[in-house]
């Protein structure tokens, strides 16, 4: 039972996960070991209300793979609440981790959330009764709430059981103004920034960190999950996010930011404004975003390079014009070519995203696009 607004001692969990490889190691985190985001955006809220926070990464640079000794190092924190942030292949380490808190603490509150549970929701409360509470969509808030004692029932986006009975609760409002959030609890992360590498070839400077300054998709391709964050778009101001940057070197000496928004460029004059913020007020900072195919003019790519910018990244996903129309409407290979050269003009780096294994993929339209990705 979580007492009405007490402050509590909390653990974030970012579970491990697995490779879908049994018996293989996972080395993947030597090329790009990733920070969790959500997680560390949740952490640095929950600590503004007063909460005593933990973050236990299980990908982190020192955890160990057995989760009974991950267990250990959760319990020995000795949380009311312990909080897992899951996909869909670390939700078997979440759901596991879960049952043995239980198993040795049964008054310890576990609660889910993430990508896995916004999509299937209430089936897992049913499925899983280790976790007590689910939260679906944004979590910032959902939790915050939860961990002040609030009434379950009146909790949006909240997801709990009545005795046996699921109750799934209205969906919890989108934070609009995502200024009002405080920077992710980067600090909270034991090795970083130096443990946490970013992608292979993908940097010139270290230590490296990653940003995300916007939420929501106004497209449809047909593999993206948006039970997390709808439909919309919405995203940090230019001054915010200077700040967020300026943050990161100044306390951590980081000198690299891959910045993961899907749209980083599709409000043109936040991007303006950044991008004379940093050419005027450099912060010894370079950085990477994602430009999509169509809304790149050679004058956003020379800003972008004035302002430190040294790679972007382009969803291109098939060379196959059948596979394009089916998962990626409104992009022609001629405007990629296009694109990328001129990236490649403005003196920065094209890095391409592509998808082999969609609905409708042959060995010829592999080729096509293996023939394509060589042609650039």
């Amino acid at each position: 039972m979580i007492s009405a607004k007490q402050k509590n001692r909390i653990v974030l969990v970012h579970p491990r996960g697995f490779n879908w490889f049994p018996g293989k190691r996972d080395i993947t985190d030597i090329a790009n070991r990733m920070v969790p985001q959500g997680l560390l955006s949740i952490a640095a809220y929950l600590r503004k209300q007063g909460h005593d926070v933990f973050v236990y990464d299980c990908l982190g640079p020192h955890a160990t793979f057995d989760l009974g000794l991950q267990v250990k190092v959760i319990l020995n924190f000795h949380p009311q609440i312990v909080g897992f942030s899951a996909t869909t292949s670390s939700f078997p380490d979440a759901a596991d981790l879960a049952l043995k808190i239980k198993e040795q603490s049964p008054d310890t509150i576990t609660v889910c959330g993430g990508v896995h549970v916004s999509a299937l929701q209430g089936m897992i409360l049913t499925d899983y009764p280790s976790f007590d509470y689910l939260i679906a969509g944004e979590g910032e808030i959902t939790m915050a709430e939860l961990c002040a004692g609030d009434d379950p029932a009146g909790i949006k986006g909240l997801i709990w059981r009545r005795n046996d009975e699921v109750i799934t609760n209205v969906p919890r409002p989108q934070i609009a103004d995502l200024d009002s959030l405080p920077f992710p609890a980067y600090e909270m992360l034991q090795g970083f920034p130096h443990d946490y590498h970013l992608p292979l070839f993908s940097y010139i400077q270290t230590p490296g960190a990653t940003m995300i300054t916007s939420r929501g998709c106004m497209f449809q391709c047909s593999y993206c999950d948006r039970s997390v964050f709808k439909k919309g778009f919405r995203y940090n101001s230019a001054v915010y996010i200077y700040e967020h940057m300026k943050h990161l070197r100044t306390r951590f000496g980081v000198r690299h930011i891959n910045i993961y928004d899907d749209l980083f460029t599709a409000n043109r004059s936040r991007i303006v404004e950044l991008c004379e913020k940093l050419a005027h007020q450099p912060l010894g900072i370079n950085f990477n975003c994602a430009v999509r195919v169509g809304y790149t003019d050679d004058n956003l790519l020379r800003m972008l390079k004035s302002a430190g910018c040294l790679m972007v990244s382009l969803g291109i996903e098939s060379a196959d014009p059948l596979m394009l129309k089916r998962h990626k409407s409104g992009v022609l290979l001629d405007d990629v070519r296009d694109t990328v050269q001129r990236i490649q003009a403005a003196g920065l780096r094209a890095k391409g995203l592509f998808m082999m294994g969609l609905p409708g993929e042959t060995p010829e339209s592999i080729t096509r696009t293996s023939d394509f990705i060589i042609s650039l």
